[in-house]
C-alpha cells in the first residue's frame, strides 16, 4: 500500500506535512486540495508519495484592492 504526503507550502511560517488517505493519485490531489484550503495562509500543496512528486495545487490568488477583471 502507497503512503501519500501533503506538503503545504505558506506564505509564512512554518510549512505543513501530514499523511493522506488516498489510496490512489487523483485521490490524494483532491484531499491535499480540501487540506489547502483549511490553511489561511497556505498558497500551495504538494503531493508526495515515495521518492515522487505527485502534483501540486496552488489556489488563485485572490484580487488586489480596486482591481478589477
Amino acid at each position: 500500500m502507497k503512503t501519500y504526503f501533503c506538503f503545504i507550502e505558506r506564505d509564512m511560517g512554518t510549512p505543513h506535512m501530514e499523511p493522506l488517505a488516498a489510496e490512489t493519485d487523483d485521490q490524494a490531489l483532491r484531499e491535499a486540495e480540501s487540506l489547502l484550503r483549511t490553511h489561511a495562509s497556505g498558497i500551495a500543496a504538494h503531493v508526495i508519495c515515495e521518492d515522487a512528486r505527485i502534483g501540486s495545487i496552488r489556489l488563485p490568488l485572490p484580487d488586489a484592492p480596486g482591481q478589477t477583471a
